[in-house]
């Protein structure tokens, strides 16, 4: 990250974003994953930017707040328009803290905070970038209603059925099928073949 490549100073948080957080900006709520992405990316940086350095680490353990946080990691890890958004910012939160961990001018206490500061940024970049391969990642953020099973299952049939409109091989789709309904779904019941309902 040294270098500055990927610098944004988000003006909002000021030069030295590690500073405890006295007064952070509430997280959006939305019903859906879809309309918190959209409502997400109608922010400048300089909004977007202010919600992720105080959000960075959950600030409550009240159920609501973090349906809150989750849904809002979950919009800027799925949509990619604010994945790369998102990840441009948090390397420019790095790239502060990384140069003044470098200069070496802080007491022991701010070199602390710094120091904790970019473990969070890098865990934040980790839970932003993990999001991409995850199954219904292309699918963006409406895929975040689902949950992680779900989304294996879904994943699965869509590709089948995507690659048997492709080869039209109606026996590997059936070993699709098979497979998602013994590993995913544990289930061991056959599934009858089209041809077992004809005469």
């Amino acid at each position: 990250m040294a270098g500055g490549e990927h610098s944004v100073v988000i003006e909002s948080v000021g030069p030295q974003p590690w500073q405890r957080v006295k007064d952070p900006q509430s997280l959006p709520t939305a019903s859906k994953p879809a309309l918190l992405a959209g409502h997400l990316r109608d922010l400048d940086d300089e909004a977007l930017g202010r919600l992720i350095r105080d959000h960075l680490v959950p600030l409550d353990s009240e159920r609501g707040y973090r349906v809150r946080w989750n849904s809002f990691w979950a919009a800027l890890g799925f949509d990619p328009v604010l994945r790369e958004r998102a990840t441009t910012i948090i390397n420019g939160f790095l790239d502060l803290a990384e140069s003044a961990l470098a200069a070496d001018d802080q007491d022991a206490n701010q070199a602390k905070r710094t120091g904790k500061f970019f473990d969070r940024c890098e865990g934040a970049l980790d839970r932003i970038l993990n999001r991409a391969d995850e199954p219904l990642a292309w699918a963006g953020a409406a895929a975040a209603s689902f949950n992680p099973a779900a989304r294996i299952v879904i994943d699965k049939l869509i590709s089948a059925i995507d690659q048997h409109r492709r080869d039209c091989d109606n026996e590997n789709l059936w070993a699709a099928l098979d497979h998602i309904k013994t590993e995913d779904l544990g289930t061991s019941a056959p599934r009858l073949r089209r041809s077992q309902y004809r005469e």
